[in-house]
């Protein structure tokens, strides 16, 4: 940056140099309105703040003819060059008289940041003198960001007014556009989505506010436009923006700062860190008390203390953003139980900017995966009927790049970064059953409903406030991821989770009937011509499982496919095996109760 060469109006005044609070008018209309202390502005300020007079060996000097430093035009354009409260000044009150644009806000918080101590600055109303922003974090983060970053952001500030003509090129325009808008701005790759860095975090400007500014940049500067020449200046614009990288996946973002999940080391939040959403707390490295969050937890687990770990597993996973275990959870209960308290504290470890609602037909078309981007929560409610072969589903939770084909955009591929959790009263049905969703499923099944009298309405109210204790809980007790998602599996492999599949998955059902040995010497896979053979024939037995279930049945070649699946999710001590003979195809699956069945289903 350039050495700071001369001191700002007024600067050098007694009661600037040592007042407790320095007073800054600045913006287009400064000068106007203080006008050498006559001016009405100023003295309804001076009047406002109730400015107390000056001693001096010469008297008393009036609030009126106080001077404040003055930041009109020519001051703002070389704010890189004036030094514009002293070194020690702890305290200022920025007043804005008339047009101050973003960027000069930024560059007179780069200023204060780089120069001073300042640690409370006010940038306040004219007029009424209501806060318009308090730009104290943001000056102390600009400390924090280091001399590189500082310059990068002056950049704006510092860049010469762009004049444009209607004959010049749309390039031209979009670079005066993009100075006249005053703010700093990226693109996101893929979605081609313009975002504006607000001090704190990239936010999101949409379609419909860039046409609207972009007609307000032709009208202030007499252009002539149409409907071509908006979408082309904006178009155009995005050619020229410097791109966004991808938020780390090793950082979870806090209200405060960042913290990696692999190190657990903490700092503040970087301007090239790209972050669009954090969570709605501060992390602190310090234990807190939870009563209400963990009251809860004691309920849902009913004593259970593994349970309880695989639930703080999937908090975990949902926290860090295990998107890549290439898991997906489904909570399952009665009304009342816990579910939405699940989903609800799942929200508050991700953020709401950073969660979305969608349905299982939603992630199977491209058209329907547009609210997914840039998102690390996807909550699917009420999924049970579903019905499909969750084909999306497996690409999303794989990992894979899916297309993505937005209202009046181009389509494109994106990974979607998001753990996707269902939320039913009973298990979703899926119809694939080679293993691709079995083996990414996690389901909580959640037994116990609240009594109507021991309902309390302000329940995540409170456990909302415990929202850092919960954070420092979950990392505290997975100091080592792994020990989270072999928590996940214990859950996959839990017999609630077997009883909520053979609840909606006939086939789990019917192999529950069954065990396997080291040896093809078991039961015969049989056909559907084959009656009588129910004792020593698969499909035989299978059908008349659902003839008296009054199930609609499989084909003999998709019940043969379903077989291995359903087999393995028994966890017996074999795995599904089978071999051709003579007779037909022979497996090592065998009846734990061969007359048991008989008796179920055949008499």
């Amino acid at each position: 940056m350039e050495k700071f060469t001369k001191n700002a109006p007024h600067l050098k005044e007694a009661w600037n140099k040592n007042a407790f609070e320095l007073l800054i008018l600045a913006g287009s209309r400064a000068w106007e309105a203080w006008n050498k202390g006559k001016g009405i502005e100023w003295q309804n300020i001076a009047d406002a703040l109730q400015i107390e007079p000056f001693n001096t060996q010469g008297g008393a000097i009036p609030r009126y003819d106080q001077k404040p430093v003055i930041l009109g035009n020519n001051q703002l354009a070389e704010i890189d060059q004036l030094c514009i409260a002293s070194p020690d000044q702890r305290y200022i009150k920025i007043i804005q008289c008339g047009e101050l644009s973003q960027q000069e806000i930024t560059a007179l918080c780069l200023n204060l940041a780089t120069t001073t101590k300042a640690e409370i600055v006010e940038l306040v109303d004219s007029a009424t003198l209501t806060l318009n922003e308090n730009l104290s974090d943001y000056i102390q983060r600009l400390r924090e960001q280091g001399t590189e970053t500082a310059e990068m952001i002056a950049q704006v500030a510092q860049s010469e007014e762009i004049t444009v003509k209607d004959k010049s090129a749309t390039s031209e325009k979009s670079r005066a556009f993009k100075q006249w808008l005053g703010l700093d701005l990226a693109l996101q790759r893929g979605s081609r989505e313009i975002y504006a860095y607000n001090g704190t975090i990239w936010q999101q400007l949409d379609d419909e506010t860039l046409e609207e500014k972009a007609v307000e940049f032709f009208e202030a500067n007499q252009l002539l436009y149409s409907d071509v020449s908006v979408l082309r200046l904006i178009n155009t614009l995005k050619m020229q923006l410097p791109k966004m990288t991808e938020p780390s996946p090793t950082l979870i973002y806090f209200r405060n700062g960042t913290l990696n999940r692999s190190t657990l080391l903490f700092e503040p939040i970087k301007r090239e860190d790209f972050v669009t959403s954090h969570l709605n707390c501060d992390y602190t490295d310090q234990p807190q008390n939870t009563p209400h969050f963990n009251q809860w937890m004691d309920f849902v687990a009913n004593g259970n203390e593994q349970k309880k770990t695989n639930i703080l597993a999937a908090l975990y996973a949902v926290l860090t953003n295990r998107y890549d275990w290439q898991l997906f959870l489904e909570i399952t209960g009665d009304g009342g139980s816990g579910k939405s308290v699940f989903a609800k504290i799942a929200t508050m470890l991700v953020g709401n900017n950073s969660t979305t609602q969608g349905r299982l037909e939603d992630m199977d078309e491209p058209r329907g995966r547009e609210n997914f981007i840039n998102k690390n929560l996807i909550i699917s409610s009420e999924q049970s009927r579903y019905g499909g072969d969750g084909a999306g589903l497996k690409s999303i939770t794989g990992g894979d790049p899916v297309n993505i084909d937005p209202k009046y955009r181009k389509p494109f591929d994106a990974v979607i970064q998001a753990i996707v959790m269902i939320v039913n009263n009973e298990a979703t049905r899926f119809t694939e059953r080679c293993g691709g969703i079995d083996r990414r499923r996690v389901i909580y099944h959640f037994d116990r409903v609240v009594p109507d009298e021991q309902r309390d309405p302000h329940l995540l109210a409170k456990i909302e406030q415990e929202i850092s204790g919960i954070v420092y809980q979950l990392m505290q007790r997975f100091k080592d991821p792994m020990d989270a998602k072999r928590a996940l599996h214990n859950q996959q492999t839990s017999a609630e989770a077997l009883e909520v599949k053979s609840q909606t998955d006939h086939i789990t059902e019917f192999c529950g009937y069954f065990l396997t040995s080291d040896k093809c010497d078991g039961l015969f896979i049989g056909n559907a011509r084959m009656f009588g053979k129910e004792r020593t024939h698969l499909y035989p037995a299978y059908l008349a499982f659902t003839g008296t279930s009054g199930i609609k049945e499989l084909n003999l070649n998709n019940f043969a496919i379903s077989l291995r699946q359903g087999i393995k999710q028994q966890r017996n001590e074999f795995d599904y095996n089978k071999q051709k003979t003579k007779a037909g195809v022979r497996t090592n699956i065998h009846f734990k109760d061969v007359d048991e069945f008989i008796k179920t289903f055949l008499k």
